[in-house]
């Protein structure tokens, strides 16, 4: 088979230049298209077929920015081609007629890559970055399948997708009965994970480490070398960042306060600054403060609200953001560092929007309220609301709601039945990992071809 790898940059296109070497050893062939110079090269010495975006968009032939704007919106069915570029890191505070000119470029280079390269799967890394969402709209139009990974809790953690990034992780009717071995199966890994009480992420450090300093060469280096003109590698401003945060996680320990004893309360984990489901796929939800607003006015009089930030978002919410949050008086953010084990386990109820949190819930049987559609929602174990007028009706119904445990355990088999060896590159970089990820890629991606039509991936832009 044919994978394309769509990459970044740094150590994403290494590690997926790790599970390329294994997929070429299992006699595939393998190719990448990075945004990198410095990295396209390094896959080139490592015997890949390795494409640099900007040098393709800078081969491309003369073209009309605006008939090609028009062919890409009928061609891939976009409301506007605003809709490819508006969550694109490097489009942000960008003129309107730059964004379109460059969307455009990206397109028709894709086009032209994919073309010549005649892909039968494509793997990127889930991102808001425009190389990924170009990559995707070009592969569905030629209905080139395109793997998504994700992770979750369950022993095999690599929640796997194809073609889309937002969809229930199992079919309705795969939730059925259980026989005793599998009844033993599911309650162990509920017993080992609740015993464990991990996060299933690691805290973001907040001070320098060796990997940020070594990271942070790289990228400077590639910076004054070769990626000069890489809209994604800004290395100061990096760095400015992470010293900005160092000063918010300080600051921030002024609005940290344990829940009030006596007082119970519904458990609700803030996402991530930058997440992409926020971005992509409910953009509605991306005012988290007023969110926890609804919920906190929505809450019966004794009820508190209890917060706490992601791991990965300590010191990049905004102070201003903390304090908004934390404003109604029924409302208390936690340390980040705070157990979400012992949060869950002595919460009335858990709110989320589309966090990982709700599903560690129902290995608790506690009552979830979901906002954003997670992929676990809809299957009869938890609330979820269609819209925010909800809200004043189910934040008060969710802490009545007693969701049936025969149903749980019937619902995370079925999830745990679905999920393949793996993780992504964010939260394994090591090289065992990327062994297993090869395996789980070439067998997913041998399934999803199996079923389609031999014309269904034929190359070809028209």
């Amino acid at each position: 088979m044919r994978f394309l790898f769509a990459t970044i940059q740094s150590f994403e296109s290494d590690f997926y230049g790790t599970v390329g070497v294994e997929l070429s050893r299992r006699g595939h062939a393998v190719s990448h298209v990075t945004v990198s110079r410095h990295s396209s090269q390094a896959l080139r010495d490592r015997g890949f077929e390795a494409f640099c975006l900007p040098d393709a968009i800078a081969e491309l032939p003369p073209f009309d920015v605006a008939a090609e704007r028009m062919r890409i919106e009928s061609r891939y069915g976009l409301p506007s081609i605003r809709d490819v570029y508006r969550i694109d890191p490097a489009s942000d505070g960008r003129a309107e007629d730059w964004c379109v000119r460059r969307t455009v470029q990206h397109f028709l280079a894709l086009e032209r890559l994919f073309d010549r390269v005649r892909p039968e799967v494509l793997v990127p890394e889930v991102g808001t970055e425009l190389l990924r969402t170009v990559a995707h709209h070009v592969a569905l139009a030629r209905r080139i399948p395109t793997l998504f990974l994700f992770y979750t809790i369950f022993p095999r953690p690599l929640r796997l997708y194809v073609d889309t990034l937002d969809a229930p992780i199992v079919a309705r009717d795969e939730v059925r009965p259980l026989n005793a071995e599998e009844r033993q199966e599911v309650e162990g890994f509920i017993a080992e994970f609740t015993a464990r009480r991990e996060p299933i992420r690691a805290h973001r450090p907040v001070l320098a480490t060796r990997r940020r300093l070594a990271q942070a060469r790289e990228y400077i280096g590639a910076r004054v070398g070769p990626d000069k003109d890489n809209e994604y590698l800004h290395p100061w401003r990096w760095t400015g960042e992470h010293v900005l945060g160092w000063g918010r996680a300080l600051t921030a320990r002024a609005f940290y306060r344990a829940p009030r004893p006596g007082r119970p309360y519904v458990y609700f984990p803030l996402h991530v600054t930058d997440d992409f489901k926020i971005k992509r796929v409910i953009p509605h939800c991306s005012d988290q403060a007023a969110i926890v607003e609804l919920i906190a006015e929505a809450l019966p009089p004794g009820y508190d609200l209890v917060l706490k930030e992601h791991p990965l978002s300590i010191g990049r919410n905004p102070l201003s953001f903390l304090r908004r949050v934390q404003r109604p008086s029924n409302v208390c953010i936690v340390a980040p560092h705070t157990s979400s084990h012992d949060l869950i386990e002595s919460a009335a109820g858990v709110a989320v929007i589309s966090s990982t949190v709700g599903l560690e819930a129902l290995l608790y049987a506690k009552p979830v309220l979901t906002v954003g559609h997670p992929f676990y929602s809809g299957y009869g174990v938890t609330l979820d609301a269609s819209s925010f007028a909800e809200l004043r009706e189910l934040v008060p119904a969710v802490l009545r709601f007693e969701p049936d445990r025969e149903t749980i355990l019937r619902f995370l088999h079925a999830a745990m039945r679905r999920c393949r060896p793996g993780a992504p590159v964010l939260v394994d970089r090591s090289d065992e990992n990327a062994l297993r990820l090869a395996q789980s890629l070439e067998e997913a991606a041998q399934e999803t071809v199996a079923t389609r039509p031999a014309a269904a991936v034929l190359a070809g832009s028209g």
